[in-house]
């Protein structure tokens, strides 16, 4: 019997898109190598150590004391059962895709509704600025009128909405279509094959603090077998000892060292596209791309979406009780209700005047 043998079972429960055979091969390397680390933990570092408190005449590598082994064991099985939660986590929850489920989500994303809610005017000045590179971004009456569109991004520098012929959708801002998920999905980041799955809105604070407790994961463990591993180093008697107890403690360490680099290097990547209300795709394909075109479309969008570095963290994490939880910040992720509920059928005139009123009251109160 083929691994997939109907339309049915190649979309992922959580995906929502395209599956192969090979989808889930990643995923289990990762929870191997995980289990893998865990045993010669527990094993060849955390076991001579009870056998010392029990003995203490055994011949160990260091006996701690009671309370110290406790609090050893209850920090490591916690960041590494918060390791598993982010993992489990970022792999079973949908990256989030346009909604249609509503009626009024229908008329938005299928039917083009969305495009309605956008005044002549203001439909017409967007294609000026977009087509423009020479345009003033600082402009406040730009800024105010970019803040209150629900739709920002266009196609290309022609103006035309964003339509995907896959997914026959109309693409809400930031949002794009996976080749290997088959789907559009919502403020995208990338696909990651380690967790089979998107990154996108939906998960994003979930692989961030799966890198987050990798890195804490790896760098306790790190610290925590340092004895051990100098204790490795020693005269070697028995050979069988040697390939059982110390070699996979000079292996595990370091393949610890190299993930930790690793890891943290790609965490703090990804906290500078936070901080600057990027993604990966965002910051490859448009930011850094060489058509000044696509490089400008994208400094339009961004106005839209960027909330100043605090504000950013706070979009992506939330609250500050929530940091180090996998709780989503909320929102829908389609970005069309930025200011666009009160503001989208204001004219350009109308918000040219509130801006400078706005201007006078500030001048007139360092006055």
């Amino acid at each position: 019997r083929p691994c997939i043998s109907s339309a049915a079972e190649r979309h992922h429960p959580a995906l929502g898109g395209e599956m192969n055979c090979t989808a889930g091969l990643y995923p289990s390397l990762v929870i191997i190598l995980i289990l893998a680390i865990y045993g010669v933990y527990l094993c060849n570092n955390i076991l001579p150590q009870l056998n010392g408190l029990e003995d203490p005449d055994a011949d160990v590598f260091y006996t701690p004391s009671e309370e110290e082994l406790i609090g050893v064991l209850v920090a490591f099985h916690v960041l590494m059962g918060m390791l598993l939660l982010c993992f489990t986590l970022a792999t079973i929850t949908s990256p989030g895709y346009i909604p249609t489920s509503s009626t009024e989500d229908a008329k938005k994303w299928v039917h083009g509704d969305i495009a309605k809610r956008i005044t002549a005017k203001d439909e017409g000045r967007i294609k000026d600025i977009l087509q423009d590179i020479r345009t003033d971004l600082n402009d406040p009456s730009i800024i105010a009128m970019l803040r209150s569109m629900p739709v920002v991004e266009r196609k290309k520098r022609y103006g035309y909405h964003r339509h995907c012929s896959a997914c026959n959708l109309y693409k809400p801002d930031r949002t794009h279509h996976c080749r290997v998920c088959d789907r559009c999905v919502l403020r995208m980041d990338h696909h990651c094959p380690w967790i089979a799955n998107c990154v996108g809105f939906g998960n994003y604070k979930h692989f961030l603090l799966l890198l987050l407790y990798a890195i804490l994961t790896t760098g306790f463990l790190m610290g925590s077998t340092f004895r051990r591993l100098q204790y490795a180093f020693r005269p070697v008697t028995n050979q069988t000892d040697f390939l059982l107890e110390d070699l996979p403690v000079f292996v595990t360490f370091l393949l610890c060292l190299f993930l930790f680099v690793a890891l943290t290097m790609f965490f703090g990547f990804h906290m500078n596209l936070v901080l600057n209300a990027m993604t990966t795709i965002e910051l490859r394909e448009k930011k850094n791309n060489e058509d000044p075109y696509i490089k400008h479309r994208f400094y339009v969008a961004h106005i839209k979406f960027d909330r100043g570095k605090w504000g950013n963290f706070l979009h992506v994490f939330g609250p500050w009780y929530t940091w180090l939880l996998p709780i989503h910040a909320g929102g829908d992720g389609t970005y069309s209700e930025v200011g666009a509920s009160k503001d989208a059928s204001i004219t350009i005139e109308a918000r040219e005047k509130k801006v400078g009123s706005e201007e006078e009251v500030l001048v007139a109160r360092n006055n």
